[in-house]
């Protein structure tokens, strides 16, 4: 097993995370068509949208839930090693760091002739990934089974059940349709076919590392109930250097297939209270190409071990010695079986109240119509978002104001609590010029003054032609 290349993955995975896919700008956002895909039962008032080729819906979020960063690399003359050595221990395993990435490559809607259906498809590609901080693990790999002052620390149980991570590239073509069923209530659904390009994940790993005396004091070190599993599929296009072309074949060739589903709806209560829920990503993918499995099972009890001071003068027999004991005692296979691997769900709702209704729309700067234009100049509200992961939902709550700033641009700006930031700050704008849609949004504005020590910088932007 190449351990050296998986851990190298994870750290690059640790250390440029991004975080989870909370799109609080765009959700409920319908002057933007990409909003269908935060919501397909979304409410559409016009009849035909073109996003731009790969400029229609571009979207980064980088953060992390911890000031990792800022804490290793802060320039206060103390050494690396030892803020890190402080860091391991200041982190918890709920600590977690996340990336994701998508692209739009293209998104084009619709209405049919009844008039009451809103029919958009497209493609979009997507990365995704989660790693949560091995607290045990990093201890037991920087200190080994000292304690932090240097005394061997006897009888602790190091917890191999830390190690939970998971990451994978895919591409997703998807259909939807969004259907007026009266003037109060609007529901869709969103058909997605996942192809699968890079997987790689282990969860609900067990084992414990132990040291400690035996009955004549010798140490002994332990390992009890070890049963952990490496999934990854498509690596061999990283190992030959072509991550880059093997990502799109695969992401295209729908070597590594699966099935996804989207539902939500729109309600008025009235013509200025709007209730809106969605439900996105059920689904998964079944790889089954390029695929590998490492899976360690067993106990060990090994006698004496001394890595680091081989009591010999020939250290290289010593470590040999080790690995033929531990590989005595353990079952280590290779499988190349097919596996299942389930997306995460994402939970999206949103409570609105339009205000300031304007006769004439005054204030406008132009003649150029608003295609989307509902007669209030603002609306206000509180969004609620969670996303399943393998060890605990993350949730967030936005509250939000959106203002009509003349009749061709539309401004949002909103607060969001969440895992990373309790004071995040965003805004974005729709600009619409005859057929021509364009927005842009940007999070956390507060940290833009302090990027070193911000803890999260997302963007998100997009262009598409609008029709009536």
């Amino acid at each position: 097993m190449k351990i050296q290349r998986l851990f190298f993955i994870f750290i690059i995975f640790y250390c440029l995370s991004v975080k989870a896919q909370n799109k609080q700008f765009l959700y409920g956002f319908k002057e933007i068509p990409q909003s269908l895909l935060e919501n397909p039962g979304g409410q559409v008032d016009f009849n035909k949208h073109i996003g731009i080729p790969f400029l229609s819906g571009i979207y980064l979020n980088a953060a992390t839930s911890n000031k990792l960063i800022s804490s290793l690399f802060a320039n206060d003359g103390v050494d690396v090693s030892d803020k890190y050595q402080t860091v391991i221990h200041e982190l918890t395993t709920k600590d977690f760091l996340t990336i994701n990435e998508q692209i739009e490559v293209f998104n084009i809607g619709y209405r049919l002739k009844n008039t009451k259906d809103y029919i958009s498809f497209g493609f979009y590609q997507e990365l995704d990934l989660i790693a949560y901080h091995p607290k045990d693990i990093a201890i037991l790999y920087y200190q080994g089974n000292n304690d932090s002052n240097g005394n061997l620390d006897l009888n602790r149980n190091f917890n191999l059940n830390d190690i939970n991570y998971k990451g994978e590239a895919f591409g997703v073509f998807h259909i939807g349709v969004s259907r007026k069923i009266n003037k109060k209530l609007n529901i869709g659904t969103r058909i997605k076919l996942y192809s699968g390009a890079y997987n790689i994940q282990s969860i609900n790993n067990n084992g414990e590392i132990n040291t400690q005396q035996d009955n004549n004091n010798n140490l002994q070190t332990v390992i009890n109930n070890l049963d952990a599993k490496f999934k990854t599929s498509g690596l061999t296009g990283i190992s030959t250097g072509n991550s880059i072309s093997n990502a799109i074949k695969n992401g295209l060739s729908g070597r590594n297939l699966g099935l996804g589903l989207d539902v939500g709806f729109t309600y008025h209560f009235k013509d200025n209270l709007t209730l809106s829920g969605s439900v996105l990503d059920l689904g998964f993918i079944h790889y089954s190409k390029d695929i590998k499995t490492y899976s360690i099972k067993g106990d060990i009890e090994i006698n004496g071990l001394n890595i680091l001071n081989p009591p010999t003068d020939k250290p290289l027999d010593y470590w040999e010695g080790i690995r033929v004991d531990v590989d005595s005692q353990l079952s280590i296979d290779t499988i190349h079986s097919s596996y299942v691997s389930f997306r995460s769900p994402k939970i999206n709702t949103s409570l609105f109240y339009k205000f300031g209704k304007s006769h004439g729309r005054k204030g406008s700067c132009s003649t150029t119509p608003n295609l989307n234009y509902s007669g209030y100049l603002n609306e206000a509200g509180i969004q609620l978002y969670s996303i399943f992961r393998p060890v605990k939902p993350q949730v967030a709550a936005s509250l939000f104001y959106t203002r009509h700033i003349a009749n061709f641009l539309k401004a949002k700006v909103t607060y969001t609590v969440d895992s990373y930031s309790f004071y995040n700050i965003g805004l974005g704008a729709s600009l619409q010029l005859g057929k021509f849609n364009f927005y842009a949004a940007a999070d956390n504005l507060l940290g833009v003054a302090d990027v070193y020590n911000s803890k999260k910088i997302s963007m998100s932007l997009g262009m598409n032609l609008i029709f009536e």
